[in-house]
């Protein structure tokens, strides 16, 4: 008799989309109350550099604990350990809305960053375990749009909320207590696909792929790092560029992020040219993006290139993540989601420095940006050839 496995649907799937937003909205949900904060906890010594990291640090925690949050997947199971993870979420986030205490809200946001550690893993491994690759890939398409309006959403209700108080905006954490509730009656624990008949021996543990590891982690930095240096700095090369106005700033940044959610569609529409192919897509439109955002002679000129840069930015995080769980097996995927969320989240750290080097080698942040659309249209070139070197094997085996 055969093993037959439990079958993932729609609720199951809508609860992944909303808790694979959590990691987003940690960072984000805080982005606009920056003012806020530096005025409360002023007297806190060094405000400017302490303060920020209350946005940070959950990013931090992703970076280093999300391969130990990995492994223990992979050992001990999926369900139990997402909700015990939604539940420390949840906790970490409520924690500075009733303590009015720098120290006790840094402590809040390292176990929020725990919990996302493990959240963020699981979310992305669970997507796999549950669904086939094309299900899988809708999934990720639905998550891409869905994250990027509710990311919206957060901020104007984080903006509001500031209104009311420092304290107010961490009150948004408490979706994830609603999250876990789904959780606790429709997650279930997963089985591999392909089970062996009843009785029959099992297969031998294989060893962790770590070049594979280290493979996918290359890619993830590499794209990351590049992702970042219009997130990051696009706000400043603005300003260079004549838009003084702080409202204007955000006014600007926002049109060219409809390109985002457009672009979680488009990486739907290319699943069936394979993840190379859309990773090339990506570093073609961060080539095209970036160099024109550079070469832009004024703001109008920057904000139809960084369309594009967004429509890649829409494209990258499904494609990464679908080219993760293509490499690993289910007995490894925990650990294998977990390299590549520590990798991800590791740009976010490194891309700020890299940019900065860049930009006092070649006299401007303009410049900077002109360096990087280069290196991404390398990229693309490479991408492609290997792609290439790929499929000829298989057609000398068909013939």
């Amino acid at each position: 008799m055969h093993y037959t496995a439990r079958q993932a649907d729609w609720r199951q799937g809508w609860i992944l989309v909303m808790a694979g937003f959590l990691p987003v909205m940690a960072i984000i949900a805080l982005s606009p109350t920056l003012p806020t904060l530096l005025a409360h906890f002023r007297d806190v010594g060094n405000p400017q550099l302490m303060v920020p990291l209350l946005i940070t640090a959950p990013s931090a925690c992703i970076a280093l604990f999300a391969p130990a949050a990995g492994a223990v997947v992979d050992r001990f199971g999926r369900r139990k350990l997402m909700l015990w993870a939604m539940a420390v979420y949840g906790i970490g986030g409520f924690i500075p809305f009733f303590i009015d205490n720098f120290w006790a809200v840094v402590a809040g946001r390292v176990v929020i960053g725990l919990g996302e550690a493990a959240v963020l893993t699981i979310v992305n491994t669970l997507l796999a375990d549950y669904f086939e690759e094309k299900a899988c890939h809708r999934w990720l398409m639905i998550q891409g749009v869905t994250g990027s309006v509710l990311g919206s959403v957060t901020i104007a209700c984080s903006g509001f909320l500031a209104a009311k108080g420092w304290q107010w905006p961490f009150a948004v954490y408490g979706i994830a207590f609603p999250i876990l509730l789904a959780s606790i009656f429709y997650l279930f624990e997963p089985q591999p696909r392909g089970r062996p008949q009843q009785g029959a021996a099992a297969p031998a543990s294989s060893p962790f792929p770590y070049l594979v590891a280290l493979g996918v982690c290359g890619v993830t930095v590499l794209l990351s790092t590049i992702y970042y240096v219009q997130v990051i700095h696009f706000s400043v090369l603005l300003k260079e560029l004549g838009v003084l106005d702080p409202q204007s700033i955000g006014l600007a940044m926002a049109i060219p992020s409809l390109g985002v959610p457009i672009g979680a569609v488009l990486f739907k529409l290319t699943t069936r040219f394979g993840v190379r192919s859309q990773i090339a897509l990506v570093f073609a439109g961060y080539c095209v993006g970036l160099a024109g955002i550079g070469l832009a002679p004024d703001y109008k000129v920057a904000l139809a290139f960084a369309f594009v840069q967004q429509l890649a930015n829409g494209i990258i995080v499904p494609a990464l993540i679908a080219f993760a769980q293509s490499r690993f097996s289910f007995e490894h995927r925990g650990r294998g989601m977990g390299w590549w969320a520590s990798a991800f989240f590791a740009a976010q750290f490194v891309s700020p420095a890299v940019v900065n080097v860049v930009r006092s080698l070649f006299g401007g942040l303009q410049p900077a940006f002109v360096v990087f659309g280069v290196v991404a249209g390398i990229g693309a070139a490479v991408t492609v050839l290997m792609r290439g070197r790929a499929a000829a094997p298989a057609v000398s085996a068909r013939i």
